[in-house]
């Protein structure tokens, strides 16, 4: 099949997936349309995360406020129609209502294969990080009968120590173990710590953590400044890779941090360290794998193009393993913040051959009546006749088309790509911003 012959049937197939909905007048030619618009009351507002798909193409996610007069987030789970042509619905499965619970979810979720949810909050729990509390790594476990209860439990209470204000979407071995990734704590020489990489696992029917790696500082040891809320990915022998936002001599690194063989500490070290302007700076949203082991991300800044109100507007890049454990970095795409997009803060979906990605900017696009650096773009990143082609797919424009895209945006069944606004959708809720909204798109 040619693909654009492929690309109409993946638009037809999202026409059928949506069918009833209603399109923005300026999207349908793009195959975009919303799932689930947040009310701003106890359904939630400001989902800052990205979305988690079961087999069954029900979404889950976060949102950052809403849920109820404390207005401390929610979890939700956004289900598509039992009948095509239906619309979809949102259940809220927990509204964060006290202290002790946990407060403001920043980042997304992981299943287990019991269809357990684990997540984390920014703060609450009973954890003292100087005049705030630390957060919390919490669990979702689903009803025992139909149209039951989520049970909701904390499982572990940051302390500072060992973390605090956790802003990354965890990840799970294949032994059910957790691992994440904090954006203070920790003993570093940052004001509240430089944050640090942790793993939670099972202790009988408790759950321990263990600080796998504690970001120093600036003149410490591997010369890092962590902080900078990224994920970490697992590789197949369960080694974790990941970005922190600065290095001695460079404006942040790729790093490694690998598995003991036979006990001891994880050892860390710098895959790259980004150190020129042209190179990007500040990678903030961790890497993706593809098939070979190659590592792709994104800068928020840098790549050397005018543009962003005289800052460059961030790129894309790709890091190969060579010989000797030297891994090579190219620069795939620099974005110039006009059309394409600007100052990217999220992981990409890679498919499992590396030539495709996909991706979103908070900022940039054609979009108006946001902010002078536009409402951010949803895109496409391909391997065209030897060079690298990007291809807007759809550009955010605000209201009910939603603005501010955060984590990304997952492939589901048929291609389609899901993901959230942090804005937009009913103007009435939280004018002149909105709450936000759960959209589809073909890719």
């Amino acid at each position: 099949m040619s693909v654009a012959a492929d690309r109409s049937a993946t638009v037809a197939a999202l026409g059928a997936l949506l069918a009833g909905l209603a399109f923005c007048s300026a999207s349908a030619s793009s195959g975009y349309g919303s799932l689930y618009v947040f009310q701003g009351g106890s359904d939630g507002a400001q989902p800052a995360a990205g979305l988690l798909q079961d087999g069954a193409g029900n979404l889950y996610g976060t949102t950052f406020n809403g849920g109820g007069n404390a207005s401390e987030g929610t979890v939700y789970e956004v289900s598509p129609p039992a009948k095509p042509g239906g619309a979809w619905t949102e259940t809220v499965l927990h509204r964060f209502l006290d202290l002790a619970g946990g407060q403001y979810p920043f980042a997304g979720l992981v299943a287990d294969k019991m269809g357990n949810l684990y997540g984390t909050t920014w703060l609450g729990g009973s954890g003292p990080c100087y005049d705030e509390t630390c957060g919390t790594v919490f669990e979702l476990s689903p009803p025992r009968s139909p149209n039951g209860t989520w049970n909701y439990a904390v499982l572990h209470n940051f302390t500072g120590l060992d973390g605090g204000a956790s802003q990354a979407t965890m990840v799970m071995d294949g032994a059910g173990n957790l691992y994440g990734t904090t954006s203070v704590g920790g003993n570093g020489t940052c004001v509240g710590g430089c944050g640090v990489v942790f793993e939670l696992s099972h202790a009988g029917a408790a759950w321990n953590e263990t600080v796998l790696y504690d970001f120093p500082g600036i003149g410490h040891g591997e010369d890092v400044v962590g902080g900078t809320g990224a994920p970490v990915a697992l590789d197949a022998d369960g080694n974790l890779f990941g970005t922190a936002i600065a290095a001695s001599g460079g404006a942040g690194a790729v790093f490694e941090l690998a598995r003991p063989r036979r006990g001891g500490a994880w050892r860390y070290r710098n895959l790259y360290v980004f150190r020129t302007a042209r190179d990007g700076s500040r990678p903030l949203g961790g890497v993706a794998f593809d098939s070979h082991g190659a590592l792709f991300g994104t800068t928020e800044f840098g790549g050397d193009v005018d543009g962003c109100f005289g800052n460059s507007c961030g790129t894309i890049f790709r890091l190969t393993r060579g010989a000797g454990g030297f891994w090579k970095h190219d620069v795939l795409y620099r974005f110039a913040g006009t059309g394409d997009g600007s100052l990217p803060r999220d992981a990409l979906t890679v498919d499992a051959s590396g030539t495709t990605l996909y991706g979103t900017t908070p900022n940039g696009g054609t979009g108006a009546g946001c902010t002078g650096l536009g409402c951010g773009v949803l895109f496409r990143l391909t391997f065209v006749r030897g060079r690298w082609q990007e291809t807007p797919l759809h550009t955010y424009r605000g209201n009910g088309d939603g603005y501010v895209p955060y984590g990304g945006a997952i492939r589901g069944p048929r291609g389609m790509l899901y993901g959230a606004t942090e804005y937009g959708g009913l103007a009435a809720c939280n004018p002149p911003l909105g709450c936000g909204m759960v959209y589809a798109a073909a890719p």
